[in-house]
């Protein structure tokens, strides 16, 4: 019956996800539409961080200015969990996603698409795993092994002394149980990861055998044993009646037990093919992702990245989180550093974010918001969205300090781009000005530096002329009501508006009149 109901239960589940996954890339939807609770999006990423060369990677000031964990949310269409903690650590600097012909496949071929799909779907989002090389052997005890044979063994006294057979039989059911349930302390930790590598490899074997995907390097005539119980082991998470019922017969039978020291040993001895088979994983469901961000994109295109000239030249750039209906569009030619003016909502942020989120996708995601893109190989780093915090005792200024300290003696062998919003607008206007210059002419002298800057305080277009080129943003009031375009334009503001502002928004006419004359004096 339970056999009956599993088969039963695996067609209906099966038909259910294969009519989902259908719809999934006409309608550019997600496996899932909720955030799970036990999300560890950055476990990659924090767990392997050290390895990587300092500012190599995009540090957690810049990730958050760039808001660029929702732009993580919009562009993960991850069928894995493995996937999902790649593309993170993708988007911070760790990896590349650029496989153009695997792109291809998974857009223009349809059956290949909806195959892979498939078989990633069954790798699922239930376990966020350590990975293979984050665990340590766990000792056995060798008497422990043999304990799931002592139910079939004790089947002999039912026959022999037929008045206490049954009670040994239930004492031996109950000792096992109770066993199982006490040595799972033991190991708890890692089962789920192993019994997910179980299925993990599993599921690579059917899609490295598939045509059209990548070749992969790894016999899996290692992984016997773990391919043969991953069906039985992946029932691990589920909450139904029949997991229930598979669940107490693996305690009876001291399953978990066996099967994880069993397999564990196995694992250790091919780490570095299950680490294959976890990356092979991982890139296909990056790769689909990548390719259904891109199809609900009208505009995008991949960029063109050369070592030989410095700069980075776009057309047509939008803010990727802004909807392509409304974003405004801009082209600029970046071969020297940029001072932007203009007053408060006219653009300056939004423009810098989108300049900034683009060459982080460029360089990460081979895929730019423009009709055409063109840059080197770049590092970013910005100062931008700073703010005060009582529990640490930091002003704004101190805040703002300490974001602008981090942009000095970054050891990096790429171009250094810093975005740098508002420069130091905690602090009186003399004092700002002169020590935006200061910092800003520190910049424009320290070798692979290019630096793009928002102020409010239009004298240091001025003053740093000869080092800075000047762009703005404006707006226009018309008929009481004021008008952005969100273009940018060569030269530095022009307009001051912000007075006119207090009387279009209702403030008391005396306050209006008392600020005008003090314009004047």
């Amino acid at each position: 019956m339970i056999t009956l109901i599993n088969i039963i239960v695996s067609v209906v589940e099966r038909r259910k996800i294969v009519a989902k996954i259908n719809t999934l890339w006409h309608s550019k939807s997600k496996i899932e539409n909720f955030i799970r609770p036990n999300s560890k999006f950055d476990a990659q990423y924090r767990t392997y961080k050290e390895a990587y060369e300092e500012h190599t990677l995009i540090d957690d000031k810049t990730w958050s200015d760039l808001n660029l964990e929702t732009f993580f949310y919009k562009i993960n269409f991850n069928f894995t969990v493995i996937g999902e903690i790649k593309l993170y650590a993708t988007l911070r600097g760790m990896f590349k996603i650029g496989n153009t012909s695997l792109i291809q496949m998974f857009t223009n071929n349809q059956h290949f698409r909806l195959n892979v799909s498939y078989i990633l779907s069954k790798v699922c989002k239930s376990v966020y795993p350590l990975f293979p090389d984050q665990l340590e052997p766990i000792k056995h005890n060798h008497s422990l092994m043999f304990c799931p044979l002592l139910p079939f063994l004790s089947l002999i006294f039912i026959f022999t002394i037929p008045a206490n057979g049954l009670l040994i039989f239930l004492g031996i059911i109950l000792l096992n149980v109770v066993l199982s349930l006490k040595l799972k302390k033991s190991y708890d930790q890692d089962l789920k990861s192993i019994f997910y590598t179980a299925n993990v490899i599993k599921q690579c074997l059917s899609l490295s055998k598939m045509e059209g995907t990548p070749n992969l390097n790894v016999n899996f005539n290692h992984f016997k044993t773990s391919r043969h119980f991953s069906r039985l082991l992946s029932r691990v998470e589920s909450q139904d009646m029949l997991s229930s019922t598979i669940m107490l017969l693996k305690l009876i039978f001291m399953v978990d037990y066996v099967l994880f020291h069993l397999i564990q040993r196995n694992y250790f001895k091919y780490q570095e093919e299950i680490m294959s088979c976890y990356d092979y994983i991982s890139t296909l469901d990056n790769h689909y992702s990548l390719a259904l961000y891109r199809s609900t994109l009208d505009t995008y295109c991949e960029p063109e990245i050369s070592n030989c000239k410095k700069g980075v030249y776009f057309q047509n750039l939008k803010h990727p989180l802004i909807d392509e209906d409304i974003a405004i569009a801009n082209d600029l030619d970046i071969s020297k550093n940029i001072l932007l003016t203009g007053s408060n909502a006219s653009g300056k942020s939004t423009f810098m974010k989108a300049v900034a989120l683009n060459l982080i996708m460029s360089q990460n995601l081979h895929t730019t918001t423009a009709s055409s893109f063109k840059c080197h190989s770049v590092y970013v780093i910005t100062s931008m969205a700073n703010a005060d915090d009582v529990l640490s005792g930091n002003s704004y200024f101190m805040a703002e300090l300490k974001s602008i300290r981090r942009l000095f003696n970054i050891h990096s062998k790429e171009m250094i781009y810093c975005f740098i919003d508002e420069i130091f607008k905690g602090t009186n206007t003399t004092e700002r000005i002169a020590a935006s210059e200061s910092v800003l002419s520190f910049l424009y002298h320290t070798p692979n530096y290019k630096v793009i800057a928002a102020t409010h305080d239009i004298e240091l277009s001025t003053i740093l002329k000869k080092k800075y080129l000047n762009y703005y943003f404006n707006e226009s009031i018309q008929n009481n009501q004021i008008f952005f375009d969100y273009k940018i334009k060569l030269g530095k503001a022009n307009t001051r508006n912000a007075i006119e502002l207090l009387r279009i928004t209702h403030f008391p006419d005396q306050i209006y009149k008392r600020a005008k004359e003090n314009v004047s004096d």
